[in-house]
């Protein structure tokens, strides 16, 4: 972009003017006359900048709760305030064309305020602050058709305000919450940027509530101005006009070192940009009557009138009473109406304000003979010192169970057992706990359950308690007896050497049964077709199947599985392996072995191993599978 089109687009121009609402207008009429006769406007405007307002930052000239935003409290009725400070803001206004900073029109700004703010009634409050720029300075951006704002001494925009209280925590209303405006008057110097083209009006409502030794409120309002731009092109942060502010405070309470947090947001309504101030301050009382103040803060947005960042320093006298607040740091007599103590007497009548309890109709408490805090009215025992818990009655033991009533009143116990003792708190009483000291249910009458060798079987199902085992024994170690390196509980002859591969029987007896964990591998087990009599072929099998039973009787349980292909109906099939399943049971019972210690289950054609799309996988899917059943006794 050329020179002259900068020069071109920084031209004067003539700012947009809003107009009064129609019921201030006979104000504004009075306001414009006394502008008149003030001569604020005797110096020509700086050349292509608006008549405009510059500052944006309000004061709270009560200083109850916050020094900048209304907390809904006001000034009670009869008092007043007074503050005078100093306010420097660094680069309020700069100049951009798009994002490149053009410069800074005005830099450096320093204004002094005077404030007073006094308590008509307990619900209606009027304040009044007056800013006198004292020194404001910047770049020199004539090359833009920018002329330079006045530097010295003038007079900014005066405001009246005016709070209607409306709920009062004075009053024991849950929160404070008041309405108020703020007028700014058309006197201060629009050659300094600081002075309105017309009346400026910023109606809010306030809310705060206490909360401990912290204070929360919101302040939400908006802020009526005549519309000013700062350029003639789209660029919104350039301009100003209407917009909503929405400020927050924390701030601490108390009567030594304040403190307070402040966030203030102006969202425009037409035109400009949205900006947020962050400040935090500090008060201190310097006597009853004087206070001394700080305050520092940042800015973000840049819109004209949002500094960078600020500072604040002052001082301020009144005649502030202690705020009469239930929790509040006051003296009783300050605030008659209050009840401090929370006996149900209010100060004024209380002879014992600061005592508290139950209290005679004076307010100051009753009587305690035996001196265990618990009131003779409510006392049980009140000749002798007891326990608040249990209305003032002895409890040797501080079980909580009065000694009249405790059948172990000098050892501690529980209600449970009427005050006798119940040490590793199981539920088992001491005298009836076989483990007092280690906590066990009640079925094992008090003492836990234990698994001395660690095998995972509890001692009194552990057929070896001092050895650790395995399942498959009942938590006894495995052994070998013939030593042939085949452990006896898988041993076929356990009596007898021989090879693994023999399943630890002499070559000479091929053995057709394996001994597996959780089951028996057999060979197939012959049935004539389409029935359940086995055929003579499997005699053999089962037959040593028998013998190795008898030989294992910790192999307590076995369940005898049939199972078919899937040629035929699914029902038959079930009922035809259920048959299999039996007679196999039969057989073994006949060969010896206990009817209790075998069980026959039949699934039918649910359980393939192998595909039944041929004829050998159908082949595989009949038969007959041995399951050891799953010992019991171990823990879980």
């Amino acid at each position: 972009m050329t020179e002259a089109t900068t020069l071109a687009r920084w031209r004067a121009r003539a700012p947009r003017r809003a107009h009064a609402p129609r019921s201030l207008r006979p104000l504004a009429r009075l306001l414009t006359l006394a502008t008149a006769l003030t001569g604020a406007t005797a110096l020509a405007q700086p050349a292509g900048l608006p008549e405009v307002e510059l500052e944006r930052l309000i004061l709270n000239p009560s200083g109850q709760g916050s020094l900048l935003l209304g907390t809904g409290e006001l000034l009670p009725g009869g008092s007043y305030r007074f503050s005078l400070l100093g306010h420097y803001e660094n680069n309020p206004l700069v100049i951009y064309q798009g994002d490149e900073k053009l410069g800074s029109v005005v830099k450096h700004r320093l204004t002094g305020h005077l404030a007073a703010a006094y308590g008509l009634s307990e619900r209606l409050e009027v304040a009044m602050q007056v800013p006198v720029l004292l020194m404001q300075s910047g770049d020199d951006l004539s090359r833009l058709g920018l002329g330079e704002p006045r530097k010295g001494v003038a007079l900014g925009t005066p405001y009246l305000s005016l709070r209607l209280g409306v709920l009062s925590e004075r009053a024991e209303d849950a929160v404070d919450l008041s309405v108020g405006v703020h007028a700014g008057l058309p006197l201060g110097s629009s050659t300094a940027l600081a002075r309105e083209s017309s009346l400026r009006a910023f109606p809010s409502v306030m809310v705060g509530k206490r909360f401990g030794f912290l204070r929360a409120a919101l302040d939400a309002g908006i802020s009526l101005r005549p519309s000013a731009d700062f350029d003639g092109d789209t660029d919104e942060g350039d301009a100003l006009g209407n917009e909503v502010r929405l400020g927050g405070v924390l701030a601490t309470t108390g009567e030594g070192l304040r403190g307070e947090l402040n966030l203030i947001g102006n969202i425009p309504l037409q035109e400009g940009i949205t900006t947020l101030e962050a400040l935090a301050g500090a008060r201190m009382p310097l006597s009853e009557t004087l206070e001394g103040f700080a305050m520092v803060g940042v800015g973000l947005g840049r819109s004209p009138g949002t500094p960078t960042f600020r500072g604040l320093l002052g001082v301020a006298y009144g005649n502030v009473p202690p705020k009469c607040v239930a929790g509040g740091q006051h003296k009783p007599e300050q605030c008659p109406d209050l009840d401090d103590d929370n006996d149900g007497v209010k100060n004024r009548a209380d002879s014992c304000p600061t005592q508290g309890g139950r209290v005679d109709a004076q307010g100051c408490p009753l009587k305690d003979s035996d001196g265990d805090t618990v009131l003779d009215a409510d006392d049980r025992c009140p000749t002798v010192a007891g326990e608040v818990a249990i209305q003032g009655c002895p409890d040797a033991d501080k079980d909580g169970i009065e000694d009249a009533a405790d059948q172990c009143p000098q050892a501690a116990g529980v209600a449970q057992f009427q005050g006798c003792a119940d040490t590793d708190k199981d539920g088992v009483q001491d005298s009836a706990d076989k483990c007092p000291s280690e906590a066990g249910p009640q079925e094992r009458q008090g003492c836990p359950p234990k698994d001395a060798d660690k095998d995972g079987f509890l001692d009194e199902q552990d057929s070896c308690p001092n050895e650790a085992g395995i399942r498959e024994l009942k938590g006894c170690p495995a052994k070998d007896t013939d030593a042939d390196t085949v452990s006896d509980h898988l041993d076929n002859c356990p009596s007898e050497a021989g090879p693994a591969d023999n399943q630890g029987c002499p070559a000479r007896q091929k053995q057709q049964v394996a001994i597996q964990t959780g089951r028996l591998d057999t060979r197939p087990v012959y049935f004539d077709t389409g029935k359940a009599t086995i055929q003579k072929r499997s005699y053999p099998l089962l037959d040593q199947l028998a013998k190795i039973l008898v030989e294992h009787p910790e192999m307590e349980r076995i369940r005898i599985e049939g199972h078919t292909d899937n040629a035929g109906k699914p029902a038959a099939n079930l009922t035809l392996s259920q048959r299999r399943a039996e007679a196999v049971r039969d057989y073994l019972i006949k060969k010896g072995v206990a009817p209790e210690r075998l069980e026959a289950r039949g699934f039918g054609q649910e359980r393939p191993i192998a595909p039944n799309t041929t004829s050998k996988g159908r082949a595989t899917n009949r038969r007959v599978d041995f399951i050891i059943q799953q010992n019991e006794g171990t823990q879980q």
